[in-house]
């Protein structure tokens, strides 16, 4: 979409990636947005299951050359994946809201939430934690979307699995911002300690819930942050020694 500017791929979480990034469409103004499924998600190859290892395998597929990636939700988990590998390939990170656990684990808020995600999908969980995840998510209960999303979530492999190298991204300047809603403690207690390891931005805006993407303001901020790490990288390509 739109054939101007940097590349910048946006990678969807459980949603399709119709509808978690309707409204970013203007952005394709100045920039050229990737916006690809991932699998299990139709066009894209069928899996066995959502899996952060190959969503990470395909991403680094998706950039022959360094660009911007914007992830939402589950997507974040194999973008960090990649990232920790091949931070060279990425000209910015942003997450918004990612289920990248393991960063404060042993909180409460955070524990709750891992307990409340690992609901979904599952035919034996507790219909009051699924309940409080669809409230969480964002996700109108007994809708055909949501059915939908239950049916691609089950057998999903646990972002709680990943241990990305964050310093390796740090350690590589990777220009980095970190999105919450200020919806859920324990979210935003994962998004507070993801920003510690890595520094970068930490943005927080209100009103949309888990779909942080569909807030006023959104589309101008990421606009502003990646304009000013475009700016950073074409400083830093300039300050390289010629040979």
């Amino acid at each position: 979409m739109g054939d101007r500017g940097e590349t910048v791929v946006f990678v969807h979480g459980g949603a399709s990636p119709e509808l978690t990034w309707s409204r970013q469409a203007p952005l394709a103004d100045r920039w050229r947005l990737v916006i690809p499924w991932r699998r299990c998600f139709d066009p894209s190859p069928p899996g066995a299951r959502q899996d952060w290892e190959a969503d990470a395998h395909d991403l680094l597929a998706l950039l022959p050359h360094p660009a911007h990636v914007v992830t939402h939700s589950y997507g974040g988990v194999g973008a960090a994946v990649a990232a920790a590998r091949a931070p060279h390939r990425f000209a910015s990170l942003t997450w918004i809201e990612p289920p990248l656990w393991f960063v404060a684990e042993e909180d409460p808020d955070v524990a709750r939430v891992t307990r409340l995600a690992r609901s979904i999908g599952d035919p034996h969980a507790d219909p009051k934690l699924r309940a409080a995840f669809m409230q969480l998510a964002g996700m109108p209960p007994d809708h055909e979307v949501t059915r939908e999303l239950e049916r691609l979530a089950r057998n999903l492999r646990d972002p709680g699995e990943a241990r990305p190298d964050l310093a390796s991204i740090r350690a590589a300047r990777v220009p980095t911002a970190v999105v919450s809603g200020d919806h859920d403690p324990g979210i935003e207690r994962i998004c507070d300690a993801l920003h510690d390891a890595l520094g970068g931005e930490r943005v927080i805006l209100r009103g949309a819930g888990h779909a942080v993407q569909r807030s006023a303001g959104f589309n101008d901020w990421l606009a502003s942050f990646l304009g000013n790490a475009a700016r950073e990288e074409h400083r830093a390509r300039r300050a390289q020694p010629k040979t």
